[in-house]
């Protein structure tokens, strides 16, 4: 982007900075307070680039512009500079967003109109897909415009077709390219008015489940667990071993939204209980929204599980200050924040248990995991700090040490595959740990088995730690 458009948006007129905002909003589903003009989109917000191309297509209509006319690929960092090009793109003279008219349809005896239909269509696409009603507009392209593909078009057909009563979904000549395109020709299937039947939407997923009578055998029955970074991976098998064991659980994801509430509804699909609070541990003005609805909607908090991470994987020449920044942040601050908020909140329910989440390369080296092994040694000390200052209010604050686990993170490692093969054969036993195992650890330290046991360090790497060979690069193992 150039220096003009870089520094644009100090001057954007604020009706074009308001539509931008509103484009974010309908995309994103974030609240409109937390789209300011100079929050970071990743670093504050959590909108990666995938997002931000979604982001990007919706503002382009929305202001007629192409695409390749707006910033991309983390080159425009706030909605600001987002505004910035569009005013520049538009030569600094606001346009107006343009409804998009429907045309008017022939009526034909006996059938019913497609923009009769067209309301219905759009609630079942927003239904099904759960994108906001007004992002799909009558006339955008499903698959090119709204990245609806075909299979989850047949899911929509299937679920419209047995609203209107026609059985399997029709099979149509041609591809239908809009939503407009199929209310007509979904009407001219009908042959006459079809019952008014109201659109039930989908429950919100954040929505705070019926309370269920907790069950005397579960240990963890009608306790509130809060677990961060727990959208996917091993706060995800900690969050619903937790939900498993009774608990209510507090599911919180930031840069993976759609995957902590998905967490979050299969939980209760299972039949037992979880929220989902979407916020970064990093942000402070996320915390307060977050801690205010667990004091406020849930009554308090007994178990909490800082799981919530960041740290650049990569050699120390790769290493920014900003970098370092993110990961204390994340890390140290989110984790001493978390259990400060908590401590009232456990101390008024009669105290709680704490638990921290480390490395146990953060007392030996392994190559390319500097950035995290450093800012999780820092996590142990403040573990054992939290564990003494917390302890006259009946809390217990200890620490899983966990080492390599089979799942997402070690594909971030280069040349992952032959690194877990030099770190299972240096493992006694062969075999790395997985996120049950983890979780094992967790959920014993948080439960009334463990009441003597604060301030400990407790290593889960299968013995990893213990030998030399595989924790160095290849070329210097011995």
């Amino acid at each position: 982007m150039s220096a003009r458009s870089s520094q644009s948006h100090t001057s954007t007129p604020s009706n074009i900075l308001e539509q931008v905002r509103q484009c974010a909003a309908s995309v994103t589903r974030y609240p409109l307070d937390i789209l300011t003009e100079h929050a970071q989109l990743e670093d504050d917000l959590g909108i990666d680039s995938v997002k931000l191309a979604e982001i990007a297509a919706v503002i382009a209509r929305e202001f007629h512009l192409p695409p390749d006319r707006l910033p991309r690929n983390g080159k425009a960092r706030t909605l600001g500079a987002i505004a910035g090009a569009v005013t520049e793109a538009l030569g600094t003279v606001p346009v107006p967003a343009v409804p998009v008219a429907v045309p008017a349809v022939v009526e034909a005896k006996g059938v019913v109109q497609a923009p009769d239909l067209l309301p219905r269509v759009r609630a079942v696409f927003a239904r099904v897909t759960r994108y906001p009603e007004e992002l799909l507009t009558p006339h955008a392209d499903l698959e090119d415009e709204l990245g609806i593909d075909s299979v989850k078009q047949a899911e929509v057909m299937a679920v419209l077709a047995k609203e209107l009563g026609l059985g399997e979904a029709p099979k149509f000549s041609q591809r239908l390219r809009t939503m407009a395109a199929i209310a007509e020709a979904a009407g001219a299937l009908l042959p006459a008015a079809p019952p008014v039947v109201e659109a039930r939407p989908r429950a919100p997923v954040h929505a705070a489940p019926a309370p269920v009578v907790p069950r005397a055998e579960l240990p963890f029955a009608g306790k509130v667990a809060l677990v961060t970074g727990s959208g996917k991976g091993i706060g995800r098998v900690i969050a619903t071993r937790l939900a498993r064991a009774g608990a209510t659980v507090v599911v919180n994801s930031f840069h993976s939204r759609e995957d902590g509430e998905k967490t979050a509804r299969d939980i209760v699909d299972a039949g037992g209980q979880a929220v989902h609070l979407w916020g970064s541990v990093a942000q402070e003005e996320h915390l307060e929204r977050m801690f205010t609805v667990i004091r406020d909607e849930l009554g308090g908090l007994d178990l909490l599980v800082c799981n919530a991470s960041n740290g650049l994987i990569g050699p120390f020449d790769r290493i920014a200050p900003r970098d370092w920044d993110k990961a204390f942040r994340t890390c140290i601050t989110g984790t001493y924040e978390c259990a400060m908020r908590a401590r009232p909140l456990m101390a008024a329910r009669g105290g709680g248990s704490i638990v921290t989440m480390s490395t146990s390369m953060s007392q030996r080296y392994m190559h390319d995991l500097g950035c995290q092994g450093v800012v999780k040694a820092g996590v142990e000390s403040l573990t054992r700090y939290l564990a003494a200052e917390l302890a006259p209010d009946g809390i217990r604050t200890n620490c899983v040490s966990a080492g390599p686990v089979h799942g997402e993170l070690l594909g971030m490692f280069p040349d992952a595959p032959e690194r877990v093969a030099r770190w299972e054969s240096a493992t006694p036993g062969g075999r790395l740990c997985t996120a049950d195992d983890v979780a094992d650890v967790t959920e014993l330290l948080l439960g009334p088995k463990t009441q003597r046991v604060n301030g400990a360090i407790w290593v889960v790497d299968a013995g990893l730690s213990g030998t030399v060979d595989g924790l160095l690069p290849a070329a210097r193992a011995s």
